[in-house]
């Protein structure tokens, strides 16, 4: 059954020391660089307002906004999700744990289902709460350079599309391991692995808008760009379709690699 495959994953994965590490680091990058980023606009606010220059006040009190807080997370925070999701699986082939845990899986399409399904969640958790926390605290950074702590009210989880981002962060954060665990089991080697997702979502997306004359053409269709968009709530320029749609691209990306894993460890030696 699926379920004793979910149960086997979840004490496996909860006995690995490396998911409570790359969870804490996940945290400390997060808040670490949104404290950094909400002192620095705190301060630079502070010396608008002193200064009068309003239009600079207003430019800056419109990026104090939630997806402002966790600006961190769509790059730094994901890579280390999506670097333990893959070393779930190069991990087992590493230390040669992989044919036993197919032998063990009833079927083995439930192996990866399972671990998208217990570090999915893992990761929901994490998303959600590091997300939240990120909020307010930089409100509070940022509060304690500025004198008018109302140009921050923005900067909180009632505000309007506040669960809305961290929604589609969460989001993000479990379609990005589904997509890590594929190519994965395709890889089947963890620097390969690593370096597909890591380049694919930090270098080579970033590189297409650099082509002269296609980059107008492929650039509004890379995954990872659609999704940061839509996590910032801003649509992609010249694609075809508008937030939504940037999802369900991403999603659809993430699905077809995984089942491309999936495939892929049905049709081979574990």
């Amino acid at each position: 059954m699926l379920l004793n495959t979910i149960r086997s994953e979840w004490l496996k994965i909860r006995s690995t020391k490396s998911v409570y590490w790359t969870t804490v680091l996940v945290a400390v990058i997060v808040w670490g660089l949104g404290a950094i980023m909400a002192w620095a606009s705190g301060f630079s606010l502070q010396t608008a307002l002193d200064d009068g220059e309003m239009d600079v006040v207003a430019s800056m009190v419109e990026t104090m906004s939630v997806s402002g807080a966790i600006f961190a997370f769509p790059v730094f925070g994901l890579m280390i999700i999506l670097i333990q999701a893959v070393l779930l699986v190069t991990g087992e082939y590493g230390n040669g744990t992989a044919k036993s845990n197919v032998l063990a899986a009833p079927k083995r399409w439930q192996l990866p289902v399972a671990k998208w399904i217990v570090y999915g969640l893992i990761a929901a958790v994490v998303t959600v709460i590091v997300s939240v926390v990120s909020v307010y605290l930089y409100k509070w950074v940022a509060g304690l350079q500025i004198e008018d702590t109302s140009v921050l009210d923005g900067m909180s989880m009632s505000a309007d599309d506040a669960w809305n981002v961290v929604a589609r962060m969460t989001l993000f954060s479990v379609l990005g391991v589904g997509l890590a665990i594929g190519a994965a089991y395709l890889l089947r080697h963890t620097a390969g692995a690593m370096a597909v997702v890591l380049l694919w979502s930090l270098v080579l997306e970033d590189l297409v808008n650099f082509i002269p004359k296609v980059s107008d053409e492929i650039y509004p269709y890379m995954p990872f760009l659609n999704m940061r968009s839509a996590v910032n709530l801003n649509d992609v320029n010249n694609a075809a379709w508008g937030q939504g749609g940037s999802m369900i691209y991403f999603a659809a990306i993430a699905l077809v690699v995984f089942l491309a894993g999936l495939v892929a460890l049905r049709r081979r030696d574990a």
